[in-house]
């Protein structure tokens, strides 16, 4: 089994949040580790002291918003062959690419599994619908076995629509269809969450929250707007592997965490692709 969890850690804690934010990943104990707003992994030594207290390996991605995203592996159970982050500048954010070899627990693997850390941009549904397109692109790079998590920060696509007057005007700006009149209600743009499942991605905790018809899978993730924010989506390849999900609570960050359980076995081999 491999453990993928996500977390944004909001601007690149203080010292004592961090410390928090260490012990809930050592407390889940994930293999494979994606973080977004990691602004003080920027720092070598800061980024060296995460290692050791992590016990993993840790690639910070180049960001122009000056708030990179992150992936780190547990070396005893992955080889990262490679991050890539060709396009990161096209992002407002940025991402990062890693490339699993067929090895440790995802031995029986027939190609690599691509794992993308994400950070969509707030402040545009339509720019960010052109990063997920990117996004999109990039993981299913190598055979098609991948995934993306991170902060999308827009509706995904057919969660129930929240109460937007409770959201501040900046996000329903951002994040919502644009009305004919002040009196109209707000409504949901979906069109990154549209941009996803048109890309044959699967969103795990919408997937496994009606497969057990379970509505609170769907819960939010991100504490001020009622948005499940941080999602999980998986390549049809990945898809089957995708058995467990749960979103993790703490007082650490402005985002709880999310982490799926990927059952490798149950990779689907019909559903490779020849990305050239």
């Amino acid at each position: 089994m491999l453990t993928v969890m996500s977390q944004n850690i909001q601007y690149g804690p203080d010292a004592r949040r961090w410390d928090g934010i260490i012990d809930v990943i050592r407390q889940i104990g994930p293999q494979l580790l994606l973080l977004q707003e990691a602004d003080h992994l920027q720092d070598p030594g800061r980024a060296a002291a995460a290692r050791a207290a992590l016990g993993m390996e840790l690639y910070v991605a180049p960001s122009r918003s000056g708030r990179p995203v992150a992936v780190a592996w547990d070396p005893a159970h992955l080889r990262v062959e490679d991050v890539e982050a060709r396009y990161a500048g096209d992002l407002h954010h940025g991402y990062a690419a890693a490339r699993i070899a067929a090895w440790g627990i995802a031995a029986h693997l027939p190609a690599p599994l691509v794992a993308v850390s994400a950070h969509l941009i707030p402040y545009s549904t339509q720019q960010a619908a052109v990063e997920a397109q990117i996004l999109a692109a990039r993981v299913y790079r190598h055979g098609g076995i991948g995934l993306i998590a991170g902060d999308v920060n827009h509706p995904t696509f057919d969660d129930p629509e929240i109460d937007w007057t409770k959201v501040k005007p900046y996000n329903r700006a951002s994040r919502c269809l644009p009305r004919e009149h002040p009196d109209d209600p707000w409504v949901s743009n979906r069109a990154v969450g549209r941009v996803l499942r048109d890309a044959d991605l699967t969103d795990v905790a919408a997937h496994l929250a009606d497969a057990r018809r379970d509505p609170a899978l769907r819960r939010a993730t991100g504490k001020h707007g009622g948005l499940r924010v941080d999602q999980i989506h998986v390549t049809p390849a990945l898809t089957p592997a995708a058995v467990d999900y749960r979103v993790i609570e703490h007082d650490h960050s402005d985002h709880l965490a999310v982490v799926a359980t990927l059952d490798l076995t149950r990779v689907d081999r019909g559903q490779l692709v020849d990305f050239t």
